[in-house]
């Protein structure tokens, strides 16, 4: 989403455009369910704290001002259901023993997947954004897990192309991402790992 068109597609949201839903959805949904997963490592609880964490935002969506407000949002909030549920884990797991916080070390690797998340996010987002060829590559290779010369077959392109047009969408990628404050090519090359695998699961 285009900073000019952030104005017009948060009234869109807000008035509850069913278009504007589903685009907010499809590049935050996977991202928290990554977020939640890995802190909490359930699959299925992951998933519905993500689910039910859009469900707050749409019940609360009149009370933004800004893109950026709707995605601190959805990471603070799946963020507490997350430890909310380790919490409860953990005084099913040890009796009767009261456990009101989580360790430090616990509470700062969990501040370290929300930057995990957030790259993940503005991954998706960039994607989205990619002419239409390219982005039909870049998913099928780290999305999809096709091979070059599959995605060549399929496309009727050369795979030197297939090549070409993926080097160009990483390239894209980690600009938008600089601008961001958010690149580094570890953490690009990491998070794209990720996707490929989380595709095949």
């Amino acid at each position: 989403m285009a900073n000019n068109n952030d104005k017009h597609f948060l009234e869109d949201f807000k008035n509850g455009n069913e278009k504007a839903i589903r685009k907010l959805y499809t590049l935050y949904y996977r991202p928290l369910c990554y977020f939640n997963q890995k802190i909490i490592n359930y699959s299925q609880e992951a998933e519905d704290i993500s689910t039910e964490t859009f469900l707050k935002l749409l019940q609360k969506r009149k009370d933004f001002e800004s893109l950026s407000e709707i995605r601190s949002f959805l990471f603070t909030a799946s963020k507490n259901s997350c430890l909310d549920f380790l919490r409860k884990e953990k005084r099913h797991n040890k009796s009767h023993q009261e456990i009101s916080l989580l360790s430090p070390l616990e509470e700062l690797l969990v501040d370290q997947e929300v930057i995990s998340a957030k790259v993940l996010q503005s991954i998706y987002a960039e994607i989205e954004n990619l002419p239409n060829q390219c982005q039909q590559i870049f998913k099928s290779i780290y999305i999809e897990g096709k091979t070059t010369a599959e995605i060549a077959k399929e496309m009727g392109i050369s795979t030197q192309t297939v090549l070409n047009q993926k080097a160009k969408a990483l390239r894209k990628i980690r600009l938008a991402l600089s601008h961001e404050n958010l690149f580094s090519m570890a953490m690009l090359l990491k998070t794209l790992s990720l996707i490929a695998l989380d595709s095949k699961q």
